[in-house]
């Protein structure tokens, strides 16, 4: 494993450290606030007195859900990002309280607990994230590195480290290829030869922008025998932004590493996933189903019949099949013919503006999805007229359909609207990402980022 991939796990392992805090803190304030509720009880905390109040842990659950916001590519946690995610996550759990007040009857449960458990995981919450990094202070000591290129690929993997591990300092980018004899001195084969003979450089980031000059090869072999570790490009991308680099990497790599990735899923996975699907769109059909009595007549006056429309989608190894959503526009809204989906659609109406704002208009797909025509995570599924456009221009586009398109994934959780085709690179990148490293649990983290952003945020 190289320096920079274990300081990437570095930073991972520092997150799983830091939410393990925040569990112990919400554990310890749903005791706190059991043990007022005793003293004002004037009974003692007891094992026998704790188990008969074990249900009241669900507050630290729900807590845990508020604080912990859609993860982040980020190295660190800086104290102002902490006091605002505590901060929302306070008012979102006063709101809820709120609820509780007004809507709860008077002696069901002493409210005063709520506050109390607040009040203590707060306080908890902000005091372990400053123990947790002055623990970890070491670890975020700086780290030099140097990229060698100086295309544009170079520019991104720089600004980009300069950005999200400011403590990874990029001391400079040094060409591939033959360097201009006006340019920068330091910036040249014998500027890189001097920090990696004084190894005054931890790693190396291969960002070449045409074939390598023979002197930047040699220091490049000579780093190795240095110890000092050597990074493409596209490996740190992938690992700090959790997208495949399309627009800099050649397109059979991206074919090996996804042929690769096919390979290692376990058998289980398949089973497992459409068994998840299945349990998952029961459930939302029996939602549906309830709602649509109430929601189908306003659909109707808003924009007239009929209520569900379909709509012509290319699934799995581009089998074509009739996506189900609630109307949201008037009939006509494409009488000039396809157009883009787009943030604040004008062609939508007031009604299906709410209706896409909380995803309600996806609600009839998790049919699709109990046909086995889609799945609850994946990359959303193309118009046909799109994906041809889009596969005539961006390389590896169809590899998208490698898998089951999705109610919701990675790429929608992560990016807004893919309304061009700048808009779908970025997309398809994160799309990609998901095909490589799918899995249950990265499921489950989807579908949580999804409930977040409809929730908090609003869908579209």
């Amino acid at each position: 494993m190289s320096r920079l991939s274990r300081l990437l796990q570095a930073a991972s392992t520092r997150r799983h450290v830091q939410r393990a805090g925040d569990v112990a803190a919400a554990i310890c304030a749903v005791a706190g606030a059991l043990w007022s509720w005793s003293a004002i009880d004037g009974e003692a905390l007891t094992v026998q007195y704790v188990r008969s109040h074990a249900a009241w842990f669900a507050l630290g659950a729900v807590w845990l859900l508020l604080l912990w916001p859609p993860f982040t590519s980020r190295f660190a946690f800086p104290t102002p990002d902490t006091a605002t995610v505590v901060s929302r996550a306070v008012v979102a759990g006063i709101g809820l309280y709120l609820v509780l007040y007004f809507l709860a009857p008077r002696d069901m449960l002493p409210r005063l607990v709520v506050l109390n458990f607040l009040a203590l995981v707060s306080v908890a919450t902000l005091v372990w994230r400053v123990v947790h990094r002055h623990l970890f202070a070491e670890d975020t000591s700086e780290s030099p590195v140097a990229v060698v290129g100086a295309g544009p690929a170079a520019r991104d993997i720089a600004a980009l480290l300069r950005e999200l591990a400011p403590h990874r300092r990029v001391l400079g980018l040094f060409p591939s290829r033959r360097p201009d004899p006006a340019g920068q001195p330091d910036a040249s084969p014998a500027g890189l030869r001097e920090l990696v003979a004084g190894r005054r450089v931890a790693a190396l980031i291969l960002a070449p922008e045409g074939p390598i000059h023979p002197d930047v090869l040699r220091t490049i072999v000579g780093a190795q025998e240095h110890g000092i570790e050597v990074m493409p490009m596209h490996a740190v991308y992938e690992q700090v932004l959790r997208r495949l680099p399309i627009r800099y990497t050649e397109a059979a790599w991206i074919l090996e590493s996804l042929t690769d990735a096919r390979r290692r899923v376990p058998s289980a996975f398949r089973f497992l996933k459409r068994a998840f699907d299945i349990t998952g769109a029961g459930a939302g059909c029996a939602v549906l189903l309830l709602s649509l009595p109430v929601l189908a007549p306003l659909i109707w006056l808003d924009v007239g019949w009929p209520v569900i429309y379909r709509q012509e989608r290319l699934g799995l190894a581009g089998r074509r099949f009739r996506l189900l959503k609630l109307r949201t526009m008037k009939p006509d809204a494409e009488r000039d013919g396809p157009r883009w989906a787009e943030a604040d659609d004008p062609r939508a109406s007031r009604f299906g503006r709410f209706l896409r704002r909380y995803r309600l208009d996806e609600f009839p797909q998790f049919w699709n999805v109990l046909r086995g025509e889609m799945s609850l995570v994946g990359p959303r599924p193309e118009r046909p007229e799109f994906v041809d456009d889009l596969a005539r221009r961006i390389p590896c586009y169809r590899e998208r359909l490698l898998v089951r398109p999705g109610l919701s994934g990675w790429a929608q959780v992560n990016y807004p609207y893919g309304g061009s085709v700048d808009g779908s690179l970025d997309k398809l990148e994160y799309d990609l990402y998901y095909i490589k490293h799918r899995s249950l649990w990265f499921d489950a983290v989807i579908i949580w980022r999804t409930v977040w952003t409809v929730l908090v945020h609003g869908g579209r």
